[in-house]
């Protein structure tokens, strides 16, 4: 897949912005926090039926699972309701999802990952994507381990139970993992010395996401400059939390100036609306943006669950720095 040969782009999807606004607005009348209200919005865009409807079917998905994930577990609440919007999206169950959280961590420590709290459940719940609903087997999680072995051999101090769900993410993958950590690194070194972006835990976990688009890494770490050029000309201030809405963005194979503008666009309306998020509405509006532009798109769809479990990381270290 050449981003620079792709010059074709699909019809647009329904404009999600008046859709996602009653949404939040339906989730927002039955309380909660905002940045988490935000993301099941988001992860509910595409479902058919009334808001309200599909807002109390989150709901009832929240109270089930709220035995096993309640204020004395690592999962805050906030965090457990866009996990109950995932699982309705997907028309999983929650007595399913707990036991498989369950099931999976005593696999996981009997090939010795180290507990990893949220970010454990996290991963279980990409697994449970990755696989098609089938259950993980031992030679799963062994992958799992031996991928995350690779990332920390790599960046000792960087990699931790944070990196759980790219692992996830990555069991899919084709290749062994030795291989995966040493296309990851190529990915993370060409963004840092040819992209001249600031290493760290951000860029790490681009470099993560972006080995999922098999493309070499000088072209995909190009890619991402051009991306971040691009915003930078338009006035958007790009820091180190912008770079996983980015790495995403890079998927899309059309001309960055579009991909760009309707960002953009979509930002503006947020900010004449007088939205407001902990993050900055620049990853609010890559979101929606990511969602009009895929559409259906069977390919790039399961992209749209990765971004929400990365935007789900971030309101745990949200929480967990304040």
């Amino acid at each position: 897949m050449s981003f620079r040969d792709q010059h074709s782009e699909p019809g647009p999807a329904v404009d999600p912005f008046d859709r996602f606004q009653t949404l939040f607005a339906a989730l927002q009348a039955r309380g909660g926090d905002p940045d988490s209200l935000r993301l099941v919005a988001i992860n509910l865009l595409g479902m058919p039926g009334e808001p309200d409807d599909i807002v109390e079917r989150v709901r009832a998905c929240d109270r089930e699972l709220a035995p096993r994930f309640g204020w004395w577990s690592c999962t805050a609440s906030d965090t457990r309701h866009v996990l109950a919007s995932q699982l309705v999206k997907a028309g999983d169950r929650a007595d399913a999802f707990v036991a498989e959280v369950d099931r999976v961590g005593g696999l996981f420590r009997a090939v010795g990952v180290r507990r990893g709290g949220v970010y454990e459940t996290l991963a279980v719940l990409v697994l449970r994507r990755t696989l098609g609903g089938a259950p993980a087997l031992r030679p799963h999680v062994e992958r799992f381990a031996a991928i995350y072995a690779e990332m920390k051999r790599h960046h000792w101090w960087l990699t931790g139970p944070e990196d759980f769900p790219a692992c996830a993410m990555l069991v899919g993958v084709a290749g062994d993992p030795v291989a995966i950590g040493a296309g990851i690194e190529a990915i993370y070194r060409a963004l840092h010395e040819r992209a001249a972006l600031r290493p760290g835990d951000a860029l790490q976990t681009a470099a993560n996401i972006l080995y999922l688009s098999g493309l070499d890494a000088l072209e995909i770490a190009e890619r991402f400059a051009l991306i971040v050029r691009q915003f930078r000309a338009a006035g958007a201030k790009i820091g180190q939390q912008e770079y996983d809405d980015l790495a995403i963005l890079c998927f899309l194979a059309l001309p960055v100036e579009r991909l760009v503008a309707t960002v953009i666009a979509i930002r503006d309306r947020l900010t004449a609306s007088r939205w407001w998020s902990r993050r900055g509405n620049l990853g609010l509006a890559t979101n929606l943006a990511f969602v009009h532009l895929v559409g259906e798109d069977g390919a790039l769809g399961p992209l749209a669950d990765a971004k929400l479990l990365l935007d789900i990381q971030a309101l745990v270290a949200a929480r967990q720095s304040g």
